[in-house]
């Protein structure tokens, strides 16, 4: 899959330390909301206490850290399973084809 959803703060992720559970991101991005809800981003914190720290995407930043989505995960060893319905972000890219330049008449 070349895009994930985005993760934001309230998306869910899964813990896997005794009584952790399923708890939300708390906390994001000040200045970028996807959906009107904060990014997340590489060590933005989850209820449990955890931060994101892995499976982040390596080529997309938001206020100059690696932005979070569906399957990064958390310093717990939690998953982010939860994640925006319209913005997808992704690590690989295609070339858009190249069109010669038309003339401006002036």
């Amino acid at each position: 899959m070349s895009g994930k959803p985005a993760a934001r703060v309230t998306d869910p992720t899964a813990c896997p330390l005794p009584g952790h559970g399923t708890n939300p991101i708390v906390s994001g991005s000040p200045d970028v909301l996807f959906d009107g809800l904060p990014a997340a981003r590489q060590g933005d914190p989850t209820a449990c206490g955890s931060a994101l720290v892995g499976n982040l995407v390596a080529n997309v930043f938001i206020d100059g850290l690696p932005v979070a989505t569906l399957g990064s995960t958390g310093s717990h060893g939690n998953v982010v399973v939860g994640g925006s319905g319209t913005v997808i972000i992704g690590n690989t890219h295609a070339a858009a084809a190249f069109t010669t330049p038309l003339a401006v008449p002036m």
